[in-house]
């Protein structure tokens, strides 16, 4: 693998960028990292340099939706929040990095970081404070009850920082972070359900909500920062998978267990296109057999320190207080 770090001189963000691949590779001897200094646009262009710093591993950009065109400005990226940041975290660089890719549809070729930046996160980092607000409230009322709001707790919620409940309910839906049903219930505030799905996260000291797929689940107790056991069932065989976290540390039965990262379609809302097909699988092949049996789904089997991180990336930050 090559990499290469592209950047005008003297960015104050190569030093970083240098320092999370070289911890990320930790002694790898597979890599070769250059750094190639770009004085003016035409360089740029030729190189494939959209803003400074760029990254590219064996000629390609992995973060390419994060930057425009060739330029030798300062480039901007997302991080696992949705917050700004001058280069790539070290969580989006080892996913890059250990090659996690997913391979059509309307995330096709971005990394699992990419992913990320398209995830609830980076979404919900675009409201303003306020309608943020309202969304917070809506993932701690699951939180606290296990249950979904109805419509009339939402007008509540959305009066109460001083918006129009209307205009804020159909903001939340277009952002594609909560939905309510036909009943005025929410059906839908990733990463809760408001109906039964495949998976089950009981909190410690708290109420057991249901998840809308497995990176979902595995991103409640991180967004909550508390000890879950999360029980889910292999669609393919049916059979009880459980996931315990606790202070930090996870423990996974079958230990043998995976999860697939799948889309359907060309696009559209997460739970129309996403949701049904990322899932716990007992065992590798158990997920392989999955794809290959729907045509239509097209996806990336992943491990379970990689399913962590990623749930972490998502919706680790929901809850905090932005700045």
């Amino acid at each position: 693998m090559k990499l290469q770090i592209l950047h005008v001189p003297d960015c104050p963000n190569v030093a970083v960028l240098s320092a999370r691949i070289a911890e990320v590779l930790d002694g790898r001897r597979d890599v070769e990292v250059d750094q190639v200094v770009v004085a003016d646009q035409d360089v740029a262009t030729a190189v494939g340099m959209t803003g400074s710093p760029t990254l590219l591993v064996d000629g390609l950009d992995p973060f390419a939706d994060a930057g425009p065109g060739p330029s030798v400005s300062c480039r901007l990226y997302l991080d696992e929040t949705g917050a700004v940041a001058g280069c790539p975290s070290t969580s989006q660089l080892r996913a890059v990095l250990a090659g996690h890719r997913l391979p059509t549809g309307p995330r096709a070729g971005l990394t699992l970081a990419g992913w990320r930046a398209a995830g609830t996160g980076s979404r919900q980092a675009g409201l303003p404070s306020s309608l943020r607000q309202v969304h917070q409230r809506v993932l701690r009322h699951f939180l606290t009850v296990g249950e979904a709001p109805d419509r009339d707790w939402l007008t509540e919620q959305a009066r109460g920082v001083g918006l129009d409940a209307a205009t804020a309910i159909r903001e939340l839906t277009a952002a594609d972070l909560v939905h309510l049903d036909d009943d005025g219930r929410v059906a839908v505030a990733y990463p809760f359900s408001g109906r039964p799905s495949r998976h089950r996260v009981r909190l410690a000291g708290g109420p057991a909500a249901w998840a809308m797929c497995a990176i979902d689940a595995l991103g409640i107790p991180q967004m909550a920062d508390r000890d879950a056991t999360i029980t889910a069932t292999d669609p393919s065989t049916g059979e009880q998978i459980i996931v315990e976290a606790q202070a930090g540390h996870w423990h996974w039965a079958p230990a043998s267990t995976v999860v697939l990262i799948a889309q359907t379609g060309e696009g559209g809302l997460s739970v129309e296109c996403t949701c049904e097909h990322i899932n716990f699988h007992s065992r590798p092949e158990h997920a392989q057999t999955y794809l290959d049996t729907h045509a239509d789904v097209s996806g990336r089997i992943v491990d379970q320190t990689t399913a962590i991180d990623l749930a972490y990336g998502i919706f680790g930050g929901l809850l905090r207080e932005k700045a």
